[in-house]
């Protein structure tokens, strides 16, 4: 689906234990992954998670920015990513990991908040995947994916589809969470990003995708996250889901 090259294992799937000694700076200063962390951050605040799964947690940005919001809170991570998980038991000591694959099965616990960030739209059972974080959420789910229109880039990095606002917050009811709060978010900034960055996808996952950023590069990431600011919560390629489970 996608001519962008980037990490594959022997099937020819998106290898993330490659992928993410790669893309750890992007992650961190990308303006999409900034604002991310900031919306789950502002949307459980009002609901004091006492704890908080990280569900696809990567290298630990979303749980490094969790962790300055909800200093009391009991914090984990979950991936499919071994290397990752190793590598985050070392350098994030205060949270706990645990090597997971969301399609196979849940963790065998429940938690306050489950926050699963640009994780579904990469599993190619992402059915089962929402299933077992449902089995896993314990108060609140809050779900991040993108919407519209698949571009190259995106298929580089593995995505295998994106999603409906509508047809996602139908799934989570049918599974018996209840939708509180449901936005598509990102016009026009992230929008028009998007699209500048997919004329020459391969450049892009070269230069923003491929190891440490340089001070321009992470100069231009910070012009780039104040423009965001700007985005409207009413149309846009991001999702954002938080559902409650009825007491």
């Amino acid at each position: 689906m996608s001519d962008v090259v980037s990490p594959r294992d022997a099937r020819g799937a998106v290898d993330y234990d490659v992928g993410w000694t790669l893309w750890t700076d992007m992650v961190r200063f990308y303006p999409s992954g900034v604002h991310r962390r900031r919306l789950v951050a502002r949307w459980l605040a009002p609901h004091a998670p006492a704890s908080i799964l990280d569900a696809g947690c990567g290298a630990g940005h979303m749980l490094a920015s969790l962790r300055e919001h909800f200093p009391s809170a009991r914090l984990a991570g979950v991936d499919d990513s071994g290397a990752t998980v190793v590598e985050n038991r070392r350098r994030l000591p205060w949270a706990r990991f645990e090597q997971l694959d969301l399609a196979r099965a849940p963790l065998d616990e429940k938690f306050d908040a489950v926050v699963c960030s640009e994780v579904l739209e990469h599993i190619p059972d992402d059915v089962a995947a929402l299933q077992h974080l449902v089995a896993m959420t314990g108060r609140l789910l809050l779900l991040t994916v993108p919407t519209g229109r698949l571009y190259p880039l995106e298929a580089g990095f593995g995505h295998l589809r994106h999603y409906r606002l509508d047809e996602l917050c139908a799934r989570i009811e049918s599974l018996g969470l209840r939708v509180e709060r449901a936005e598509a978010w990102g016009f026009p900034w992230m929008t028009l990003f998007k699209r500048a960055a997919n004329l020459r996808p391969q450049a892009t996952m070269d230069g923003f995708g491929a190891g440490a950023w340089s001070l321009p590069k992470k100069a231009l990431g910070f012009a780039l996250t104040t423009l965001f600011y700007f985005n409207l919560p009413v149309r846009g390629p991001q999702l954002l889901v938080l559902a409650s489970r009825p007491t």
